[in-house]
């Protein structure tokens, strides 16, 4: 039997400054290949230096872009770069149109790429996928509003261009939908009641955040070796919310408890950054909170952060499915998340987490001690969320579930 062969469609690939969003395709690239199914990479060259390259047997490859915007300046490009760019890219377009051997295009972007993806499709004449990778229909205005500041100023010229290409047909045209998400899923099956749509979760490598001998990580960044460590990761961003953490160790230290504050992640929001900074400053609590913003998703150093910590807190105000959450779980560690978007139906609350609700600081610190202070529960949570996240979040088994929705689409177009 011929392999499948599939190319996978991404706005930006970049190892240093990568999201979750890269980390899925990158896990899910090199799952397909193992399971016969050949991978390639393709992206625009946004933030990164190289056009090609093969990492653990996985073709990458990076094209030249532009944003179809008067005006734009050159900080304003970078800020869209990082997050929330919509940019043209006639190589990456001209790539794909051009490989010919391939049976299915996957797309993790939407917008102008995801046009060209359909596009090639349909020129081609193969199907073509899109992931839903979290806040198609539920992002807050806020974190849209901020997306849209580098744009002030600027003058959309690319309008016309959409308006040829008929930008807006990339769903009406798609052959199928990945919803990462439980809640993005079932709204997409009603508005989309003609697609294969599926729910294939995140995935994590379970066994890599198995830590072996001493960890000095908190030595290292002199964090008291005798402290209650509440970690968190994820980019420093309005919508991570993690000034909610800020308010709670506030309420802690006035309790005279001895706790610390890890926030890890890279900085896409540099006006949440400086909230965050002053906030710290006005309570005083420089000593008691540390940022690390350098970290890489593949550095071994966060795996020694999530074992040097006691508790994971995950305080977003938008999470489509919180991916995080399966790293903390790898990790062992006792979870609390605020209860919206998708960790709702990842987290059975009591059993492999704790929410706190309405963004309360009063419910968060409850819970905090609740977790803390109940050491029967939080060992119990330990386990069945060590057990939940082995047992159904390993990458091979959500690459399992993609390969059967793969054959699912392909069947779909060759009948239609």
């Amino acid at each position: 039997m011929r392999k499948t062969r599939s190319i996978h469609v991404i706005r930006k690939f970049v190892f240093d400054e990568w999201g979750k969003t890269e980390s899925v395709v990158w896990n899910l690239a090199k799952n397909l290949s193992e399971k016969g199914i050949d991978a390639k990479i393709a992206a625009t060259n946004a933030l990164s230096s190289k056009s090609f390259s093969v990492v653990d047997g996985v073709p990458i490859n990076r094209f030249n872009y532009f944003y179809p915007y008067l005006n734009l300046k050159p900080d304003s490009i970078q800020a869209l770069d990082r997050k929330g760019g919509n940019p043209y890219s006639y190589p990456l377009y001209k790539y794909l149109l051009n490989t010919r051997q391939v049976d299915i295009l996957h797309c993790h972007t939407m917008e102008r790429i995801a046009n060209a993806v359909r596009l090639v499709a349909k020129k081609k004449k193969i199907p073509y996928v899109i992931s839903f990778h979290g806040g198609m229909f539920e992002a807050p205005k806020s974190e849209l509003n901020e997306m849209m500041k580098p744009l002030q100023g600027s003058f959309n010229y690319g309008k016309i261009i959409d308006a040829i290409l008929k930008n807006n047909h990339y769903l009406t045209d798609v052959d199928g939908i990945v919803c990462a998400g439980y809640n993005e899923y079932m709204v997409t099956k009603v508005k989309f009641p003609d697609k294969v749509v599926e729910y294939i979760p995140n995935g994590v490598d379970v066994e890599r955040y198995k830590i072996a001998g001493k960890n000095d990580f908190r030595e290292k960044y002199q964090i008291h070796p005798d402290s209650e460590l509440i970690l968190c990761v994820g980019r420093i961003d309005h919508h991570k919310n993690q000034i909610k953490l800020i308010e709670l160790l506030d309420v802690l230290k006035q309790r005279r408890e001895n706790v610390h504050v890890l926030l890890i992640g890279p900085i896409s929001s540099e006006s949440y950054k400086r909230k965050l900074d002053k906030r710290i400053i006005e309570l005083q609590l420089e000593k008691d909170v540390t940022f690390i913003h350098e970290l890489k998703a593949t550095d071994q150093e966060l795996i020694k952060a999530y074992d040097a910590a006691d508790f994971f807190i995950l305080p977003s105000t938008h999470e489509p499915f919180g991916s995080i959450t399966l790293e903390a779980w790898a990790s062992r560690l006792p979870v609390i998340v605020h209860k919206v978007g998708g960790l709702r139906h990842l987290i059975k609350d009591n059993e492999t987490g704790l929410f706190f609700s309405d963004n309360s600081l009063d419910d968060l610190v409850d819970k905090f001690y609740k977790m803390r202070d109940s050491v029967g529960a939080r060992v119990r949570i330990i386990q069945n969320s060590y057990l939940e996240v082995s047992q159904k979040y390993s990458w091979s088994a959500v690459t399992d579930q993609l390969v059967e929705f793969y054959q699912k689409v392909i069947t779909h177009y060759n009948t239609k």
